[in-house]
């Protein structure tokens, strides 16, 4: 039984199961020490899952996500990841919002951070590395349950599925428009047929559900036919 914070370290045979652009980049995030703390997100971890889980989904998408952890002391040691990512070829991109994005060829990257409260910020500084990040909510379920995919050479760290499960059922119905809903559902539905019930407990008893959250959860349960029971909700 995992608890919350507790990373399970996974060796990876497999050490290409990443488009080699993918590949220098998780390698050059390693090294600059961003997975220390902060992790792989979106739909970018599904090959993972795949090799260490058995879950197969076809990846359809070039935007490449992080999730940081924010760290609120100017003590800790700065490291530019803008430079980081610029050395690979990536542009930044400012956005209307105030967010750079990074983008090379079709590849796009782009970081979240846990939303505090209820600030409508649009935009956070992450001074520690020299980025910015949006705020969501639930950031913290996928910060919370991670796993390492250890490649030999460098490492990769992202949400357990559990986690990831719990995460895209809740933000798929606050979703602006339906084809990330159907995508984000399509994902579920997939990770359904591997999941760990003992760890997916330990995911869902670690949070303070809402009674927003818990109908956004049966919603999505309903869609993808999958009990709410085994959620603890009724």
């Amino acid at each position: 039984m995992i608890t919350k914070d507790e990373v399970m370290r996974i060796a990876f045979k497999n050490k290409n199961i990443f488009p080699v652009e993918v590949q220098e980049l998780l390698h050059a995030f390693y090294s600059a020490g961003f997975f220390e703390e902060s992790m792989l997100i979106g739909s970018w971890v599904m090959p993972l899952y795949q090799e260490a889980f058995g879950i197969n989904y076809t990846l359809r998408t070039l935007d490449i996500d992080f999730a940081v952890k924010f760290v609120y002391s100017d003590r800790h040691k700065k490291i530019d990841l803008e430079k980081v990512i610029t050395e690979l070829g990536y542009i930044p991109v400012m956005m209307q919002s105030g967010i750079r994005r990074f983008t090379r060829e079709n590849f796009t990257i782009e970081f979240v951070v846990q939303r505090k409260g209820g600030r409508d910020d649009e935009v956070i500084q992450i001074s520690k590395w020299n980025i910015t990040a949006s705020p969501l909510p639930f950031v913290e379920i996928l910060l919370g349950f991670p796993f390492t995919a250890d490649f030999g050479g460098f490492q990769v760290k992202a949400p357990l599925p559990e986690a990831f499960f719990v995460h895209k059922l809740i933000t798929a119905q606050r979703r602006p428009g339906e084809s990330k809903k159907d995508k984000d559902l399509e994902q579920c539905s997939i990770i359904a047929q591997q999941l760990d019930f003992g760890r997916l407990k330990t995911v869902v008893e670690s949070l303070k559900l809402s009674k927003k959250t818990r109908k956004a959860l049966r919603v999505s349960c309903e869609v993808i036919d999958f009990p709410p029971q085994r959620l603890g909700l009724q």
